[in-house]
């Protein structure tokens, strides 16, 4: 492993067993050279790709400030279960089936021109060190899973589909926006009309271009982040 790596998790680790909490600052970059006997280029290169995830912020004149890290680290460019995401995360989170209805039309808002289909909809609370911060809305496509049990959809759906029935999950197509809570957001996340939610619909398709269902994730903005690696076209 690179000397930079071991460094970035070494304090990655000590964040998140609250070792450092919010508001602490990181080791200097001179007690990290001495600690880990390396260049200083080598020790900015770990607090580099600290800030870059979101875990720091670095204050001249202060040092690098460690930041609110309970959130959900929640992947856009990529396909994960939440259990899946909150596992990564190093996150004690739960779910909390609230209803499954047979036989639904999926909502025109989650179609942006494709095909509506009659699906199962599963809707469930994400639970994080006890506090809601997640409402998900799956809509299950009825012609490929005619029902999903209610303990597959208590515990992971994707679990259940590549697991269970040897579906492969192919891609997804995601759209964000940004939306004031609604009725159901204040009722089951505990929130007033005052948070806004980061809300991601995406369309869910198999290996064979089947179209395995919609879903509608509803997110505190103020308990969602998302870290995504960029590169400028050359």
């Amino acid at each position: 492993m690179k000397k930079y790596l071991r460094i970035y998790n070494d304090l990655l680790t000590d964040i998140k067993s609250k070792k450092l909490q919010e508001g602490d600052l990181l080791p200097s970059d001179q007690k990290l050279v001495m600690r880990y006997a390396v260049s200083r280029e080598t020790v900015r290169k770990a607090v580099r790709l600290l800030s870059n995830e979101g875990y720091i912020q670095t204050i001249r004149g202060k040092g690098s400030l460690i930041l609110n890290t309970e959130r959900l680290n929640f992947p856009i460019s990529s396909i994960e279960s939440y259990r899946e995401v909150a596992e990564a995360n190093g996150l004690d989170a739960e779910n909390n089936l609230i209803a499954i209805q047979d036989h639904v039309v999926v909502p025109e808002k989650l179609l942006y021109g494709s095909p509506g289909i009659h699906a199962q909809m599963i809707l469930r609370k994400r639970v994080i060190d006890d506090v809601p911060v997640t409402l998900d809305y799956d809509y299950v496509n009825e012609q490929v899973i005619p029902e999903v049990p209610a303990v597959a959809a208590q515990y992971s759906l994707f679990s259940y589909f590549e697991q269970n029935l040897n579906l492969k999950i192919d891609y997804a197509v995601k759209h964000i926006t940004i939306e004031p809570a609604g009725d159901d957001d204040c009722t089951y996340l505990g929130i007033n009309q005052s948070v806004p939610m980061v809300v991601v619909r995406s369309e869910t398709h198999l290996a064979d271009n089947r179209i395995l269902g919609y879903t509608e994730s509803r997110h505190r903005a103020d308990k969602f982040s998302s870290v995504e690696f960029a590169r400028r076209p050359q």
